[in-house]
């Protein structure tokens, strides 16, 4: 089942595994906190891949709370002399150096800058958040970045949909939600009344049996999918965005038309 045939005027995008690869960024943070910090010895690859591997399951990609993460990481070695809290502070420092943009996001944004629409981010998390946005240049490219710690809400609360479009000045009706997390950001846009774009990095994840699958108007497996689509009506059969996929169309094709 699906929503009737729609056209984009403004994206909002999550952040974590969906502008950038966040998984990527972590286990390279690991790879060079193991070998930097927990004193093992420099042949032991073994006990390096063992030590990346626990702090990545701490981490659970991004959902595991830091302070126990650290807490833990301490008691299992001792060569950890630094505070949980300097730990947690350095972690998040350091994460954001290892971040970089995705291909197909470069391209997606760029054509959405040269067509004139306009594009934000909503993230959950601290205001560490803002070390990632900034590293990623991504500051400076949009003025409509929502962080939940900082506004009070976190999705899929519908509220911080709703603040982000008003920020954008376009009715939740007319953005398309692009994220990775079913719950938080497909389902939490369409309650919110936007349209969703599901990024679906690994082709073997499955839906959640818990999540009405309807609230997922398009499913992609890159950003750069989306190009060509902004500004289109995108009708219920998402033969637009099958052809997209065909050709890898990359350019600006199909973003001359008047963005309603």
């Amino acid at each position: 089942m699906t929503r009737d045939a729609f056209t984009v005027a403004a994206l909002l995008f999550d952040l974590d595994n969906t502008l950038f690869d966040r998984d990527r960024a972590v286990r390279c943070w690991a790879e060079a906190f193991a070998h930097a910090r927990l004193a093992l010895a420099d042949d032991d690859a073994g006990a390096r891949a063992e030590a990346v591997a626990y702090a990545l399951a701490l981490d659970a990609r991004g959902y595991g709370a830091k302070p126990p993460m650290f807490a833990a990481l301490k008691a299992r070695y001792p060569a950890l002399a630094a505070s949980v809290e300097d730990l947690v502070d350095a972690f998040y420092r350091q994460v954001p150096t290892y971040a970089t943009l995705d291909g197909g996001a470069q391209r997606l944004l760029d054509a959405l800058e040269r067509a004139g629409v306009p594009f934000g981010i909503v993230t959950n998390g601290s205001r560490y958040q803002l070390h990632t946005i900034q590293a990623l240049g991504l500051d400076s490219r949009t003025p409509c970045i929502l962080v939940s710690d900082l506004v009070g809400c976190r999705k899929p609360d519908a509220a911080i949909f709703a603040a982000a479009a008003a920020r954008l000045g376009v009715p939740p009706g007319a953005v398309l939600f692009v994220g990775d997390n079913p719950e938080a950001d497909v389902w939490g846009a369409h309650r919110a009344g936007m349209r969703t774009a599901w990024l679906q990095r690994d082709r073997g994840q499955a839906w959640p049996a818990t999540i009405m699958e309807r609230c997922a108007d398009l499913t992609i497996g890159a950003l750069d999918e989306l190009v060509g689509l902004v500004g289109r009506a995108i009708g219920p059969g998402r033969t637009e965005l099958a052809a997209c996929r065909r050709e890898r169309r990359c350019g600006l094709h199909g973003w001359d038309t008047a963005v309603r």
